[in-house]
């Protein structure tokens, strides 16, 4: 996002905390029901008499459309504005979970649960963290950590509210009432004010003002013209030629250009003017001039996120990483309830643990956001750290034999899981950059999305042969405590890309030849400054 439209927005300030608030109870939705599927797939084993494998299908396909549509939805966000993208996904994912309430049978329920909720989901992840990242500098953080500890509250408030629904309404009835709060992900999305809503209104404004000024000019200098007093300058310009640039897009303001075409007369402010009008055309004069948009596919496909950035080292070792912690920490807590019912913990009991996580996600996701702007730590350490903690405390979780036991690990493992949740996409941002920021996160969200297709039935299956959660629990935690150790190599990672873009680097071109170069780029357009937004590292990053 350039300077100039950053300039003109409520950046850290005004409406970008509604941006947050609408993204809060977006995620509330998304991720409390989410993580508590484990409570429904219980209900589904049992109705249709399938194995967890076949059950955890479910899931798994929408992790599936998860993965194929994220990138999509992200480009549609970019190309149509994330405000709309998030409504329909909402209203599509919010049909999905109430057309679930026939229960036709589980492949009916694949479809409905797994396909059109996945497919919601995917409009509203990816294009929340790129409203909050456009909105938010300084508090970029603390931003993020509020807006997704909506996950924390949904995952604390939604399992017991579930157990009540099954307990009250029966299955259907929940699925009903399931779909009927996640409509409100439609709310959240229309407070998704894009940022060239503050652009246009300035805009008009400026040309409001910007004709008042013309109009009295031209009747100072009609004044003036009848007295005699400054003889007017007169300039002969050929219509063919103004045409010509209008073409180019290089225009001269209405204003300044007289109706007949063949004749400009003006005062030397008005002269000056029509020189900046001309050297920086408007957006809409550039538009007018155009000779007409691309086929919408081609401009989607513009907007798409292509695997070209993987040829970046620090982009693959982030997907990677990202990858591992995502598998591990969430098909744990979507796990949860069937591991503690094979411990005998039942009903209320097993969903209080995952409450439990949820409370304490909900105080990490805070408290990391204020570590991690204080710039104290370099947010990566903060990030390792946190996951190696959690992955630590499902190892354990395991271990224990008595609830109390069981559910202080869980809190251990819900805290640094949700500050690891919370400072992802901050680091995410310190690794590539804010430009770079939607492709990048287009594909760590295909990755994740895959990882989650298929590790539900896999785990699923691991149970199926085991007869126990023991390995499911082993696998999880030893995938995120190995995703903690890859990310603190990033160092090395980092020298590494350094070293590959100075080999790529030109050799130093002589001062006529950069100026020559410059005056050719300013010539077409094509000149830009630095944008500190666009580098992939700032020179004060903490390593």
């Amino acid at each position: 996002m350039s300077d100039l439209v950053r300039g003109q927005a409520p950046i850290d300030r005004g409406w970008a905390w509604v941006i947050v608030l609408g993204y809060f109870v977006s995620t509330f939705c998304m991720v409390g029901i989410a993580k508590s599927f484990g409570i429904l797939m219980q209900e589904f084993i049992i109705l249709f008499n399938v194995p967890v494998a076949y059950a955890a299908l479910v899931m798994g396909v929408s992790g599936a459309v998860y993965t194929l549509s994220a990138p999509i939805c992200i480009a549609c966000g970019e190309l149509f504005t994330q405000r709309k993208v998030v409504m329909l996904g909402g209203l599509i994912g919010a049909v999905g979970l109430s057309l679930s309430a026939f229960l036709v049978n589980i492949e009916f329920l694949i479809f409905t649960f797994g396909g059109l909720y996945g497919f919601g989901n995917a409009c509203i992840f990816g294009n929340g963290l790129i409203m909050l990242g456009n909105y938010f500098s300084k508090y970029r953080s603390i931003a993020n950590g509020i807006g997704l500890s909506g996950a924390s509250v949904g995952q604390f408030a939604i399992p017991p509210l579930l157990q009540f629904f099954l307990d009250t309404y029966g299955l259907k009835g929940t699925l009903l009432l399931l779909g009927a709060i996640y409509f409100h992900v439609v709310a959240c999305g229309a407070v998704y004010r894009p940022l060239s809503f503050y652009v246009q209104r300035r805009r008009s404004k400026k040309e409001r003002g910007k004709k008042a000024s013309v109009d009295n000019k031209q009747n100072a200098l009609t004044e003036v013209g009848e007295r005699g007093d400054i003889p007017l300058i007169q300039i002969d310009v050929d219509k063919k030629h103004v045409n010509n640039m209008t073409e180019e897009g290089s225009a001269f303001h209405r204003h300044h250009v007289a109706s007949t075409g063949s004749v400009v007369f003006g005062s030397m402010d008005s002269l000056h003017q029509t020189a900046i009008d001309m050297e920086h055309p408007s957006k809409d004069e550039k538009t007018t001039g155009s000779k007409g948009k691309k086929p919408l596919c081609q401009r989607l496909l513009s907007h798409l996120a292509t695997f070209k950035v993987l040829k970046n080292y620090v982009v693959v070792f982030f997907t990677l990483v990202s990858f591992l912690l995502f598998f591990g920490h969430f098909n744990f807590i979507l796990f949860l309830p069937l591991s503690a019912e094979s411990n005998d913990i039942h009903r209320y009991w097993k969903a209080l643990l995952i409450s439990i996580a949820g409370i304490c996600d909900l105080i990490g996701r805070i408290l990391v956001g204020i570590l991690g702007d204080s710039n104290k730590l370099a947010r990566y350490k903060i990030l390792a750290v946190c996951t190696g903690i959690s992955g630590f405390n499902i190892l354990m979780y395991e271990i224990a034999t008595v609830y109390w036991w069981k559910a202080m690990h869980v809190g251990i493992y819900g805290f640094f899981g949700g500050a690891y949740v919370a400072i992802l996409t901050p680091v995410l941002i310190d690794f590539v950059g804010l430009v770079l920021m939607p492709p990048v996160l287009s594909v760590v969200l295909f990755i994740q999305g895959f990882g989650a297709a298929i590790g539900q039935p896999v785990l699923g299956k691991i149970h199926d042969d085991a007869h126990s959660y023991r390995g499911v629990n082993f696998l999880v935690a030893a995938s995120m405590m190995v995703g903690t150790l890859v990310l603190v190599l990033y160092p090395f990672i980092k020298k590494i890309q350094e070293k590959r873009e100075t080999r790529k680097k030109p050799e130093r071109e002589s001062p006529e030849k950069i100026v020559e170069i410059m005056s050719y780029s300013e010539g077409n357009g094509n000149f830009k400054g630095n944008d500190t937004d666009s580098q992939p590292w700032s020179s004060d990053d903490k390593v």
